[in-house]
């Protein structure tokens, strides 16, 4: 069974295309990209839902909704070699899948069920460790987890408990020991956590109530630790680090519905909204309501990019939007993808994005440096809103 169930083209009156011609098309995305590699995860029908991928680029995890984790390397010149077909199996989902900063031989996968698996590649499937929640009450499920820069600590996501609460619950790695949970900062289930690229002590966390939290987790409590909220007025699939021109901490989300929003970390300002349509707009494509909003990459280059595609036509269009000052302009254009992407990971050091999807294929596009885009703006930002971004916190001392 998928995780998310197959887009269908029946949910769109017209046919997606196209919204200029191809020679305009080419003039706009200066790079056309064909991918260097492609495998198929298993004969039998499977999702690739999530990637994982070592620093040095060599060792590529997948997770499959078959609950199943695959191995895979990658050569010089690009190929994918697959090292363990059936590397691990889980009886629930699996929710994320990481390799440690410092050890490509080190990687983590988190399950639905509550426990986060280490790996060590070298001595096989059996985990190190596994961590697993001993907090009060009831086993909690799990929705997301990171492992922060120096790694040290997991911070683990989970959905509302019957407490009507939701938690984030903390490990230390090298002591293998549950440190304590923050559970006053969502009221519905935390949907993503991502700690900070540099600052070991940095965390934000994204949830269905619309609110993405920034904690420092070296103060003593989560009251003292909650340092900046943002109200997004939407449900959060997923949320990303970036650094503006002048060094500044942002953080970007997609939304469920498809929309996109950047805020400064400092400021809190919004920087910038794009909702479905004028991403839309901006892949020149027609119809919104098949548009696919998948992640965002840092590019190496001090920007980031944002990669979407359209389910029509078994997710044919794969694009990628480049920000330049509160636009999205036209960057990449991935020739000839066979399936809607689920999940994405790039490499800024070799310029290597691989993707997977619905239809368990597994892909590795080598991009060209991108050049300048000199075309106009294609794409305006809506007028920043005066978002509601306070969060009422009660006083009361947390156990990390």
């Amino acid at each position: 069974m998928f995780e998310d169930p197959p887009s269908s083209d029946e949910d769109c009156p017209v046919p997606d295309a196209d919204s200029c011609k191809s020679k305009k098309l080419k003039e706009l995305f200066q790079c056309q990209i064909r991918s260097s590699s492609e495998t198929a995860a298993s004969l039998k029908r499977t999702c690739g839902l999530h990637l994982a991928l070592s620093n040095d680029g060599r060792k590529l995890a997948v997770g499959l909704s078959r609950m199943a984790i695959q191995l895979y390397d990658l050569t010089t010149n690009g190929d994918l070699v697959l090292s363990e077909g059936n590397f691990a199996t889980y009886e629930s989902a699996i929710r994320r899948t990481k390799f440690f900063e410092s050890d490509t031989n080190s990687l983590m996968v988190c399950t639905e069920e509550g426990n986060v698996y280490w790996y060590d590649l070298r001595i096989g499937s059996q985990p190190v460790h596994t961590f697993d929640d001993t907090s009060e009450g009831s086993r909690k499920t799990m929705t997301s987890f990171d492992i922060n820069q120096n790694d040290r600590v997991i911070c683990a996501s989970t959905e509302v408990q019957k407490c009507a609460d939701s938690f984030l619950l903390f490990f230390d790695i090298r002591e293998r020991t549950y440190l304590g949970s923050y559970w006053e900062c969502h009221s519905e289930d935390i949907t993503n956590v991502r700690f900070h690229p540099t600052n070991p002590d940095l965390l934000s966390s994204g949830s269905v109530d619309g609110l993405i939290n920034v904690f420092d987790i070296s103060k003593p409590n989560e009251d003292e630790a909650m340092q900046t909220c943002f109200n997004v007025d939407d449900s959060i699939e997923s949320i990303n680090w970036h650094k503006s021109p002048t060094d500044q901490d942002w953080i970007s989300c997609i939304t469920t519905t498809n929309n996109f929003h950047l805020y400064d970390v400092e400021t809190q300002d919004t920087l910038a909204e794009f909702d479905r349509e004028n991403i839309t707009k901006s892949m020149k494509r027609t119809s919104s309501i098949d548009c696919n909003v998948i992640n965002t990459h840092n590019d190496g280059n001090g920007g980031f990019f944002l990669l979407a595609g359209s389910n029509y036509n078994k997710g044919e269009c794969l694009r990628s939007l480049k920000y330049d000052n509160k636009h999205f302009l036209p960057h990449r254009n991935f020739l000839q993808n066979k399936q809607i992407i689920r999940a994405s990971v790039y490499n800024e050091q070799q310029h290597c994005l691989i993707t997977t999807g619905e239809g368990g294929l597994i892909t590795v596009w080598h991009c060209e440096q991108p050049t300048d885009q000199t075309s106009p703006s294609e794409v305006d930002i809506n007028a920043s809103k005066n978002l509601k971004q306070k969060l009422q916190i009660s006083h009361r001392s947390k156990p990390y």
